[in-house]
Formats: structure tokens, C-alpha cells, sequence
């Protein structure tokens, strides 16, 4: 029998060969890229150079000081000399290398306008209102200080500063001298420095939303609450003993009157929900103790805190992203009645109430006790113009308005909303310079641990918000830089909102504890008992090529 081509041994190991190298072709080739692509981590692109160049970015953010002479006596050498020590004195170092205020100044005398206003106004109420009048844009961040010559009318001697309801204040000049003039210098600092503008609290602010460590404890900064583009409020009556008297109070009709002013001012900046609730049978976990004296019942400050941890256990829970603030009503029991806290010099506080950082406030509501032969329960009322003061003060500390004092100034009364515009300018650049910080920490934070750790997932939607957060950082530096307060402030709460979306995103969590080792003990099973026969056809083709390389050359 004649032995073929196709059925020799040779062309049998031939066969055998090409086919192995084939199947090595096809998965080294193609199985291995099509492995490698469709099981590779998917990393959307970030801009990391671009956040690391906002970390190391300073924020200059603008304040816009015009001083307005209305005395038309003063040489304009002097006034000159004047605005050149004024701008000395306000240029002091932030103490900040990050954050730099730059105060721009204008000099000018008053207009025809705002003489004749000065003429006919009958006192600084009315000159206040009469020049806010002609004031037709509402410019945030703005002071203007108007200097008046010898005026008995509008300074009867009680003062001769007066801070106006918005952005305006009025000092008093007895003479047209340089040394008049200059007199002004030390006074006009500190209201612009170190009130209106507040360098230091804004530093310090500044720094910890950046990262940096403080020694010295800031308590403003530490009573308030973190920014945030909302905020729920929760009033909450507590009754222990509604078997002896039934408390009403009306506290839709309170919000309403005393506190919505304040949550429309605000309106378009953060939003505010009030919520409030009646609990009875809450009584205080210790006894107060008694003065004899005088019959009170009274708490000191260290007992304060021991008052809390009860009550905000049967408060309820709060399901809500927004930082919750409560204010509570208590009513003394009758055996505890009445019941006062004392500061520190052992007398009442004016208030009968105290302030939680960060959580809330306290108001201790005495009740007059029922007369004989009263039905039980005894009908009283909660007095919501007392309460409401009390709160709204409270409130403002805890959202971060500053609380600052002028002693040696005559301040007018907020209107019914209860904020100056001043303080609202200094809480906008608060907040503002919090946010652009804090998401500036943020994205970095985030990009150093994107850079770390390559096997975690960057999705689109991350990338979409990290782009965005820088885009808003970097308008919001444009706007406060231009002074824009307001377009600053909602730039920054945009930045922070996206910033926090990216970072905290779920989905960067699915492969973030997903270690090498783990990545062997799965692959491992799977290719070794496909690559160890494709392994050893490969060697045994080599030895056949090899072979037939001797043959050819014997």
C-alpha cells in the first residue's frame, strides 16, 4: 500500500503544529487585547493640573470703601494726605498666604444731590433713608463713609459715628483741619478692618475650610454651623405637666410675623424649613437647685450641657442633608417654678436662655402659677414676640452673622427682617471664601486619591461634576476679585455642591477595596488550564521547527 502525502506522519505533526500556533495566535493576539480592553477600570479624563493649579491659587477677594466729604473748606492737598494714610492704615497684612483682602478706595466730595439731602434732613434716620434712596443698585460689598462738617442737628454730642441700616456710615467732622481730618483714620479702620470686613475671622475661616491646623480655638467659627445651601429649623414646645396647665402657642402665626422676613431676606442664598412639634411629660433629668433668698429655682453654667442630652433624645429623628437646628420651649414644673439661669456672677441672665454650637438653643418660659380654684388645666399663652427675639438672635449666631459691637458708635435698628446689610455682605464673603475653600480641598483630595488608586471607576457623571466645580472655582476667584458678592457667593455654593456630589459618589467605592492578590485568586482558575496546554504546544512547535532545521541541513 502506497503511503499519501496528506496521511504521512510529517504531515500529521505538520498539522498538528500549525494548529497549535494558531490557537497560540488567536489568543495571545486577539484574546488577550480583548480581555485587557473589555475588563480595563473605565477613568474618565479629570483635570488634574488645573486643580492642582487652583490649590496652589491665591483668592484675592475685593472690598470697595468711598468716602464722601460733603465740607467743601478742605484743601484737597489735605485730602489727599488724608486718603493716602487712610489707605496705609487698611492695607495691613490678611496673615494669610493664601487669601489676600485688597480694599480699593474712592475719595470724592458729595454730589448736588446728597447737599441738598444734608440740608434738608432733620436727623441721621433721615438722612440715612434719603440717601439710600438715590442708591438705585444694590451693591454688595460696597461701604460708603460720609464725612459731615460741625452739624449740631444731625450729632446732638451723644456720638459722632452712626452706622446706617445698609452700607452706610456717617462720622462727624468738628473742623476742616488735616488734623481733623486725620483724627478719622483710627476710628474708620476698625469699622472697615476689623467689623465690616472682619480680616481676621475671615482668615481663620479661610484656613480651616483649606486644612490648615489652628493652636487657638475660634468661638464664633465654633458655634456656627457649616455651609450649607440648606437649613431645617425645629421649634419644639415642651410641657411636662399638661395635667396642671395647657400651654398654647401660636407658632405659625410667630414664624409668619417675626422670623419669615428673615427666611425671605435670605431666600436666595440658602433655603430655610421650619418645622415645630408639642411634647409633653418632658421633664429636666436632675433637680434644679433652690435659693432660698429669694425662692428661684436656678441652673448655672456647667448644668447647661447635662440639660440637653435628654431632651434632644425625644426630640425625634432627623432624616434630611441639611444640618437640622433646634430651639426648644421648656415650661418649668410647678415645683421647680420659677426657674432662671445664672451667668457666671451668680444674676438671671437677661434672656433665661443659652445657646448649643452648632445644635441650637434653650429658652426657659416661666409660667405664672394658677390661681385658687382654678379648672385645671390652666389656660396660658406663650409670648412668641419674647420667644421669637430670642431665637432670631440665637438663629443668626448659629448661621454665622457676626455679632459685632460699636461702642463708641450709634447703630440703627435692622428692619423687620432683623439683618443690616452690612451684615449680610460680611456673611455672603464668609460663606464665600468657606465654600471656594472647602471645595478647593475637596477636588484635591479627590485627585490625589484618583491618582493612588487606578483601579477605582471615574465615570462620566464624576467627571461632569469635578469639571463643573472647577469651572465655578474659577469664576468664583473672577467675581471676588471684581468684588461681585453675590454672583461670588452662588458661584461657590454651586462649586461646593458639585464638588461634594464627585467625591462622595457611590460609585467610586465598587472597586476601591479590591486589591491585587484578590485579582490573582480570580484570575488564576480561570487561564491556567486554558495557557498551560497553548504554553506546551508552543514549546513542542519550536522543537519541530528546530528538528526540521537539523534535517535540512544534514
Amino acid at each position: 500500500m502506497v503511503e499519501t502525502k496528506k496521511s504521512s506522519p510529517r504531515y500529521d505533526k505538520s498539522t498538528q503544529v500549525y494548529s497549535a500556533l494558531g490557537v497560540a495566535f488567536v489568543c495571545i493576539v486577539i484574546g488577550v487585547p480583548l480581555w485587557w480592553k473589555t475588563t480595563e477600570t473605565y477613568r474618565v479624563s479629570l483635570p488634574y493640573s488645573h486643580i492642582a493649579e487652583l490649590a496652589a491659587k491665591e483668592t484675592i477677594c475685593s472690598v470697595d470703601v468711598t468716602i464722601v466729604i460733603f465740607d467743601e473748606r478742605i484743601d484737597k492737598k489735605d485730602l489727599s494726605l488724608f486718603g493716602e494714610n487712610l489707605k496705609e492704615a487698611l492695607e495691613g497684612t490678611s496673615g494669610s498666604s493664601g487669601l489676600k483682602i485688597k480694599f480699593r478706595g474712592n475719595l470724592r466730595d458729595a454730589y448736588e444731590d446728597e447737599q441738598m439731602i444734608l440740608k434738608r434732613s432733620l436727623n441721621l434716620e433721615d438722612l440715612d433713608r434719603e440717601i439710600d434712596r438715590e442708591k438705585v443698585l444694590e451693591e454688595h460689598g460696597k461701604y460708603s463713609f460720609y464725612i459731615i462738617p460741625a452739624n449740631d442737628k444731625l450729632f446732638p454730642g451723644t456720638s459722632d459715628i452712626y452706622i446706617g441700616r445698609r452700607r452706610n456710615v456717617y462720622l462727624h467732622m468738628k473742623s476742616p483741619a488735616l488734623e481733623d481730618l486725620n483724627r478719622l483714620v483710627p476710628i474708620l479702620k476698625p469699622i472697615i478692618r476689623d467689623k465690616f470686613v472682619n480680616v481676621a475671622a475671615l482668615v481663620k475661616t479661610f484656613e480651616s475650610a483649606s486644612g490648615a491646623q489652628h493652636l487657638e480655638t475660634d468661638k464664633a467659627s465654633m458655634r456656627a454651623v457649616h455651609s450649607n445651601p440648606g437649613y431645617d429649623v425645629t421649634f419644639t414646645l415642651l410641657n411636662p405637666q399638661p395635667d396642671i396647665l395647657n400651654v398654647q402657642w401660636d407658632i405659625k402665626r410667630g414664624v409668619e410675623k417675626f422670623l419669615q422676613p428673615f427666611i425671605e431676606k435670605l431666600m436666595q442664598f440658602a433655603s430655610i424649613t421650619v418645622k415645630s412639634q408639642m411634647l409633653y411629660y418632658t421633664r429636666l433629668a436632675f433637680k434644679p437647685k433652690h435659693d432660698k433668698n429669694n425662692g428661684r429655682y436656678f441652673l448655672k453654667q456647667e448644668d447647661l450641657p447635662h440639660l440637653i442630652n435628654p431632651i434632644e433624645a425625644k426630640l425625634g429623628s432627623h432624616v434630611s442633608n441639611n444640618p437640622n437646628l433646634n430651639f426648644v420651649v421648656y415650661i418649668p414644673t410647678r415645683d421647680q417654678s420659677p426657674l432662671h439661669i445664672y451667668d457666671e456672677k451668680d444674676f438671671p441672665t437677661a434672656t433665661n436662655s443659652f445657646l448649643s454650637p452648632r445644635w441650637g438653643g434653650v429658652l426657659l418660659h416661666n409660667m405664672p402659677s394658677p390661681q385658687e380654684n382654678t379648672t385645671l388645666p390652666a389656660q396660658v399663652q406663650v409670648d412668641m414676640k419674647a420667644m421669637m427675639e430670642v431665637f432670631l438672635a440665637q438663629l443668626k449666631m448659629l448661621l454665622g452673622f457676626p455679632q459685632a459691637a460699636f461702642p463708641q458708635a450709634d447703630v440703627a435698628l435692622p428692619d423687620n427682617s432683623g439683618i443690616l446689610l452690612w451684615e449680610l455682605d460680611y456673611w455672603l464673603r464668609y460663606r464665600t471664601l468657606e465654600n471656594i475653600a472647602s471645595s478647593t480641598a475637596t477636588l484635591k483630595s479627590l485627585a490625589q486619591l484618583l491618582e493612588q488608586i487606578g483601579n477605582i471607576v471615574i465615570n462620566d457623571d464624576i467627571g461632569r461634576e469635578v469639571q463643573h466645580a472647577v469651572e465655578e472655582i474659577d469664576k468664583c476667584h473672577t467675581l471676588l476679585k471684581q468684588n461681585k458678592l453675590k454672583e461670588a457667593f452662588l458661584s461657590s455654593k454651586e462649586a461646593i455642591v458639585a464638588s461634594e456630589k464627585a467625591f462622595f459618589d457611590p460609585s467610586l467605592l465598587e472597586l476601591l477595596y479590591f486589591p491585587e492578590d484578590q485579582k490573582f485568586a480570580i484570575y488564576i482558575p480561570l487561564f491556567l488550564p486554558i495557557s498551560i496546554p497553548v504554553f506546551m504546544s508552543v514549546i513542542q512547535a519550536i522543537k519541530y521547527f528546530r528538528g526540521k532545521d537539523k534535517e535540512k541541513k544534514e
